[in-house]
């Protein structure tokens, strides 16, 4: 029996929230039944994806320029794929464009509540003429779902499934994760400080501009607080000003983008996300299997992942009284910090285990073949 081979196509060069799903995708497909292939834009991406077993084809489809997509397409010539799995809009976009008369059907993932379907973007037309046209469209969880569908009209929610992301504890088993002593001395972190801690992409939609506002006032009422900052991105210099402005540049640390995420999260009393829109955010998953205590806004995904003041706490609304309010109560009481990790942990075992993603995904693969 031939092994079908599946490519999973992004169009960064770094590891993010879609690049991981990717990773975590390919380390536990059945390799007796299916071949692991991906391609991304090279840099540090190809590299770790390489170093996994995977072998991976460099393009850059991030802006669709027509001799990137070229240059895909006469890959897949000859080097023929069974299944093209796109992840987020432009690498779906790309992938069909490549592949089309080829025969090879196209699977577009969404991976976020994209919040440029609200509007009259080009992005949203473009994407609603090929969305027509993927074999299937997963979305990360059944809000994002509802966010698309309720923004483009014209895709068929029978060609829609919900696969939520999944968490690899399969993975996390074989990480070295530096102790909580070792990073605090490393950063020159006093074992008195409590650590509010934010791991992302320095984006304007993940919110982070909120958290500094809020932590301005956080770090008067908590003297010994501190805010680390994991993430890179096109906002770090906006919210560098920002601290600066509020003179806490002694009590928020910029650890920029880190491969060891684990660690940093083993460095947290405390996960917020302070997002505006978000599908289901690995960090938020990631936080959970550290038995960290997460805060989230309201956003899509995570309202079906925690179950507020059980296995972390959302807000009402997204605006700093709340994500004040939720701070200081978080900080407040470390019996409620342990119940709300704990829970978190073992309802991340039983309902977002990639062993059960990974089921799901293999029967989706072979009845498109």
């Amino acid at each position: 029996m031939n092994k079908i081979k599946v490519m999973q196509v992004v169009t960064t060069d770094k590891l993010s929230g879609a690049e991981k799903v990717v990773l975590d995708i390919e380390n536990n497909l059945d390799k007796d039944r299916f071949e692991a292939l991906a391609l991304c834009a090279g840099g540090e991406l190809k590299d770790l994806y390489e170093k996994s077993g995977i072998k991976t084809y460099v393009a850059d489809l991030s802006s669709l320029k027509p001799g990137e997509i070229k240059k895909f397409r006469s890959y897949l010539k000859e080097n023929p794929v069974d299944i093209l799995h796109g992840h987020d809009v432009k690498a779906s976009i790309g992938a069909y464009i490549a592949s089309k008369g080829l025969g090879i059907p196209v699977i577009s993932h969404l991976h976020s509540s994209y919040p440029w379907l609200q509007g009259a973007s080009p992005l949203k037309y473009i994407d609603r003429f090929y969305r027509k046209k993927y074999k299937l469209s997963i979305a990360c969880s059944h809000m994002v779902k509802e966010h698309y569908l309720n923004y483009n009209k014209a895709v068929s929610e029978d060609n829609m499934k919900v696969l939520n992301n999944s968490f690899n504890f399969n993975e996390l088993k074989e990480k070295v994760i530096l102790p909580k002593k070792e990073m605090r001395s490393r950063l020159n972190i006093k074992e008195n400080a409590f650590v509010f801690g934010f791991l992302g992409r320095l984006l304007d939609i993940k919110g982070a501009d909120l958290l500094i506002d809020t932590f301005n006032k956080i770090s008067k009422d908590i003297p010994e607080s501190l805010l680390v900052i994991v993430g890179d991105g096109p906002e770090r210099e906006k919210l560098e000003s920002m601290v600066k402005n509020y003179g806490l540049d002694h009590k928020v640390l910029f650890e920029g983008y880190q491969k060891d995420v684990y660690s940093y999260l083993n460095l947290f009393d405390c996960f917020i996300l302070p997002s505006k829109l978000e599908g289901l955010p690995m960090a938020v998953l990631e936080a959970m299997a550290m038995r960290v205590p997460v805060i989230s806004t309201p956003v899509a995904g995570v309202k079906t992942l925690i179950k507020d003041g059980f296995n972390g706490i959302i807000l009402k609304e997204r605006d700093e009284a709340n994500l004040y309010e939720a701070m200081i109560k978080v900080h407040s009481s470390e019996d409620n910090r342990v119940a709300l990790a704990e829970n978190a942990y073992k309802y991340l075992v039983e309902n977002y285990n990639i062993d059960i993603y990974m089921g799901k995904l293999q029967k989706i693969y072979e009845g498109i073949r």
